[in-house]
C-alpha cells in the first residue's frame, strides 16, 4: 500500500481533491460497467513539477507547452496532472535548443 502525505495541504483542498477522484472513479465505473483497473505505470499521472523534472526543463516551460497544446493535461480538483506517457512522448519529440552567448 502506498503512503499519502498530506502535510501542507489545506483540509478544504484535500476534500475537493478526494471528491474529484471519487467522481472520476464513479464515472469510469458507470461508463464501463466494471470497476476501474489499477493504473499501470504508463498511465501514471504526474504533477507539473514532476513532469518538468522528467523533461529536464523548468515548470514554466511545461506550462507553456500545455498552453500551446504540445502537452495534453487533465484537471482534477483544481490541480493539473499530465499522463506519464504523454510526457515521455514529448521528451522524445522535443529537442532542446542551446542559445549562443551574447556579446562576444
Amino acid at each position: 500500500m502506498q503512503t499519502v502525505i498530506t502535510s501542507g495541504v489545506a483540509y478544504a483542498q484535500l476534500l475537493e481533491d478526494l471528491r474529484a477522484l471519487i467522481r472520476h472513479e464513479l464515472n469510469l465505473t458507470q461508463a464501463t460497467g466494471t470497476a476501474a483497473a489499477p493504473a499501470s505505470e504508463a498511465e501514471e499521472l504526474l504533477t507539473i513539477r514532476q513532469a518538468a523534472t522528467l523533461l529536464d526543463v523548468c515548470p514554466q516551460t511545461v506550462h507553456e507547452w500545455k498552453r500551446r497544446g504540445l502537452l495534453p493535461y487533465h484537471k482534477m480538483g483544481g490541480r493539473t496532472y499530465l499522463k506519464k506517457t504523454d510526457v515521455l512522448a514529448a521528451l522524445t519529440g522535443a529537442q532542446r535548443t542551446h542559445k549562443g552567448r551574447r556579446g562576444g
